[in-house]
């Protein structure tokens, strides 16, 4: 995740210019707790923070987040950190996840409790590489959108299944149960 800091910064950055984001949420995936003992759903590692204390604050949470995890295995808990975001920021109209391309979401079993539209931001995604077809069902099955550096793909709940869809390097079906690269 740590190359993923650049768009962080410049999501603070827009926090502080024109108040639109609210809450920041960090996660780790789980304070350092051995993999082995990682419960979908109470994993933690999570921690947020309201704009309105300030950008220190801000600052020294994300700082919290990064001391306090450890790396461990690849899947993260990205769903947990959403539903945490939610429970702690019901005002907030619009979740923006900043996703970890290179990482799948270990806790994809808690997505249909998601309440709100996820509007994916896919970071670490190199030219001529594939979208994690995850990330697409995280934004598609919540009615969010997905965001690459190269394009704004706001359309995904107009697909049926058997639709296809170009994503970066990559072509994908949406059956039943999510997206699947066909090319």
């Amino acid at each position: 995740m740590a190359s993923c800091y650049a768009q962080i910064d410049q999501w603070m950055a827009l926090s502080q210019t024109n108040r639109l984001v609210q809450y920041f949420v960090f996660f780790n995936d789980g304070d350092k707790t051995p993999d082995a003992n990682k419960v979908i759903g109470s994993t933690g590692g999570i921690y947020g923070v309201h704009t309105s204390e300030g950008i220190v604050k801000v600052l020294e949470t994300l700082k919290t987040a990064k001391s306090s995890g450890s790396g461990g295995d690849g899947p993260e808990n990205d769903i947990e950190a959403i539903l945490y975001t939610i429970a702690n920021c019901p005002t907030c109209e619009n979740i923006i996840h900043i996703a970890d391309n290179q990482v799948t979401p270990r806790d994809m079993s808690l997505l249909n409790k998601v309440t709100k539209p996820i509007k994916v931001i896919v970071c670490k995604l190199a030219a001529g590489t594939l979208v994690n077809e995850k990330l697409l069902d995280v934004a598609y099955k919540t009615g969010g959108s997905l965001h690459t550096l190269d394009s704004d793909i706001e359309t995904l709940g107009s697909l049926n299944v058997n639709d296809t869809i170009k994503v970066g390097a990559g072509t994908y079906r949406l059956n039943a149960s999510g997206f699947v690269r066909i090319a």
